[in-house]
């Protein structure tokens, strides 16, 4: 758990002596303050959609790092990405301050800050990459050498905090701050806090991979078939979007390899496997590639 620095309040709740529902009501009662404390910062949320899209459109890579529960929060987004996007998992890393071990909870290492900054050097990153640094307090020294270390190295920086004012906000060329105030259970980030970067993270990327061409419409076009499930949607959205039975966008997929774009390209203008996948790999896009070929 990530610690935000707390004063007394003398308002507070004492949860031992409440019954658990109220417990429960007063935790539920803290979460509907967040959705508007993001919407505040859809501007900023917005900017580093365009940075972080530029970046995936163009070939870079994106690493998203932190401490504690932001850090577990900064690699669970990370391991979603290339399976529902497509995006080569090599391109997209997610780091937290001790490994595996911070999984069980002790998080010793978020105030290390050579291992920080070790974290991000050894991803070898440059101008065009992008460091999503992730830290409720956005003070954790983990997260702020990290953010320093892929600035020095020409890398952009996008800050997802929860407080405002803070180093790590100062460091990024984008600060998307929402401040979630006092936790239920005073200083623990994973509630309120974590539920905030949370949505920020999934706004982020998801808008960011639209600005990259990786969704057509509301379809995940570019989701990898790794099972059964998986295979089934991929057909449903090839289906939809070329407008033929599931039959034939299964016959497609499999023809391409189960490359979406490919599959939807040679339904739509008759292509071979290989020149759909082809004309797929060309476009950012698959609207890109379905306007190319009317022209």
């Amino acid at each position: 758990m990530e610690r935000m620095d707390t004063g007394p309040n003398t308002d507070a709740p004492r949860l031992d002596l409440l019954d658990t529902e109220a417990v429960v009501e007063l935790l539920l009662c803290a979460e509907e303050r967040v959705v508007p404390a993001v919407r505040a910062s859809a501007t900023t949320i917005a900017e580093g959609a365009v940075l972080l899209g530029d970046c995936i459109r163009d070939g870079g890579r994106v690493v998203l790092i932190g401490a504690g529960t932001s850090g577990r929060l900064a690699v669970c987004e990370a391991a979603e990405l290339p399976g529902t996007f497509g995006l080569a998992p090599q391109r997209c890393v997610g780091i937290m301050a001790g490994g595996d071990h911070s999984l069980a909870g002790t998080d010793y290492d978020e105030d290390d800050v050579e291992a920080g900054a070790r974290a991000v050097a050894a991803e070898g990153l440059s101008a065009g990459d992008v460091v999503v640094a992730v830290a409720a307090s956005g003070r954790t020294p983990y997260a702020v050498a990290a953010a320093e270390t892929a600035r020095a190295a020409g890398a952009t920086v996008i800050a997802v905090v929860a407080a405002a004012g803070s180093p790590l906000a100062a460091l990024a060329n984008v600060a998307i701050e929402v401040p979630t105030g006092e936790e239920v259970l005073r200083g623990s980030t994973r509630l309120t806090a974590g539920t905030a970067q949370k949505i920020v993270l999934n706004a982020l990327t998801t808008s960011a991979m639209a600005r990259a061409g990786r969704v057509h419409g509301d379809l995940m076009i570019d989701v990898v078939a790794a099972n059964a499930k998986l295979r089934k949607r991929s057909v449903a959205i090839v289906a939809e979007i070329a407008g033929c039975p599931a039959e034939a966008a299964y016959e497609a997929l499999t023809a391409c390899a189960w490359n979406g774009r490919a599959a939807v390209l040679q339904l739509v203008a008759g292509l071979s496997p290989a020149l759909a996948t082809e004309s797929a790999a060309a476009h950012h896009s698959l609207r890109e590639a379905l306007v190319a070929l009317e022209g």
